[in-house]
């Protein structure tokens, strides 16, 4: 059964909605990714890709849910909840569900209470350990929309959100839901980027995935969340592979078997051929091993015969959210032709010794009727989605 994807909420440094995304792909040669000295331990100055602007304020909620990382979820909320309650006139707030991934939940407000701890001896009276529960963004989110149906996270790394979305198109598939909210949302914390820093996988300056001189990853923060249902309409998620080849606990299967897997499934559950898919976003996140693997995954399937980029050097790499950050870049090329594909950005040469895939070096305002995008976590946890728009006469 196809699962059709109603709407998206997104947020990330490209911009808040729709409108402010398409028009940052529009302009590929504007760097979107910010230094700050706040949050790596030693006070280095690190890239980032920080959500700008005014966050929407959580305080008529519960202390438990005044995170940053709800406070993007509510604004990526806010932007599809028209259309939410529009489709959900009628149906039981029971068979509403809401599956997000995450990574880091509220932990930065949980670091911010052990400095507290630390400094004066005890936590915050505000302080609530359930804001860093893996669940608590999804929780949170069905209390804003009233969803009485399952409820859950899903935390696979930077598979998470990727993972969701699966998740949501099996909850219909089984009826078990008539609608769900999924997608994912993570927020900038010390534990990641200290974290990715110790396993020597942060860039000391601009990623540049793909590039003979890679160093590492930036990491991002972002909200991206879709409607799903089975009420018809333009865009649909048509294929989903996924696979766990548990190569290492956090490099990549160098052959990518794993990577390969995922997405030769998705092509057979979307019933299409390589030569139908028009755009594959990629992992691409800058590190060694990633671009290694990857390049020659892809090439094996579609050799250097589709149009593919990275688009983290504009997000960052937005962990639980990427999965559902970069789908909603496919969902956006597909609702909207006056988008680009997202240029692939790299200012150092090529890395030569890589299977040549094709990447998208210059403006391209094709019309894609199907994209890929890839997700591949630690532990081999990879996933392949297809998503595509829907013939009118069907």
């Amino acid at each position: 059964m196809t699962s059709f994807i109603n709407d998206l909420g997104i947020v990330c440094s490209l911009g808040c909605g729709q409108s402010e995304i398409k028009q940052a792909l529009k302009n590929p040669e504007q760097e979107y990714l910010s230094l700050d000295s706040e949050l790596h331990t030693s006070g280095r100055p690190v890239y980032v890709g920080k959500v700008r602007g005014k966050l929407p304020s959580l305080e008529p909620f519960p202390s438990h849910y005044q995170t940053r990382n709800n406070a993007l979820a509510k604004l990526a909320y806010s932007q599809i909840e028209s259309a939410f309650l529009t489709l959900s006139q009628g149906v039981e707030k029971k068979r509403i569900a809401v599956v997000i991934g995450t990574s880091t939940s509220g932990v930065a407000t949980g670091e911010e209470a052990a400095l507290h701890f630390k400094e004066q001896g005890g936590f915050p009276k505000e302080y609530d350990y359930q804001c860093q529960e893996l669940v608590a963004p999804a929780q949170f989110i069905a209390d804003l929309a009233g969803a009485l149906g399952p409820v859950y996270a899903i935390s696979t790394a930077c598979s998470s959100s990727a993972k969701a979305m699966m998740t949501a198109h099996m909850l219909l598939d089984s009826d078990l839901a008539d609608i769900v909210i999924c997608g994912g949302v993570d927020s900038l914390c010390r534990l990641t980027v200290n974290g990715f820093d110790a396993l020597e996988s942060v860039s000391a300056s601009l990623c540049e995935p793909f590039a003979q001189e890679r160093d590492g990853i930036n990491i991002g923060e972002a909200a991206a969340l879709f409607i799903m249902s089975n009420q018809v309409s333009k865009i649909a998620l048509f294929g989903v592979g996924e696979s766990s080849d548990a190569y290492h606990i956090s490099a990549p299967d160098p052959c990518g078997a794993g990577a390969i897997s995922a997405m030769q499934q998705a092509l057979e559950m979307a019933g299409c051929d390589v030569s139908d898919i028009d755009y594959v976003n990629l992992h691409g996140t800058g590190t060694v091993k990633n671009d290694e693997m990857e390049s020659k995954a892809v090439f094996d399937v579609f050799a250097d015969n589709v149009n593919a980029s990275s688009t983290k050097r504009f997000t960052g790499h937005t962990l639980g959210a990427a999965g559902a950050l970069e789908a909603g870049l496919c969902w956006l090329l597909l609702d909207d032709h006056q988008t680009p594909l997202p240029m692939h950005k790299m200012t150092k040469p090529r890395d030569m010794s890589l299977p040549q895939i094709s990447l998208v070096n210059a403006t391209n305002y094709t019309k894609p009727k199907l994209c890929l995008s890839n997700s591949f976590a630690f532990g081999g946890n990879n996933i392949s989605l297809i998503l595509g728009t829907r013939n009118e006469e069907e």
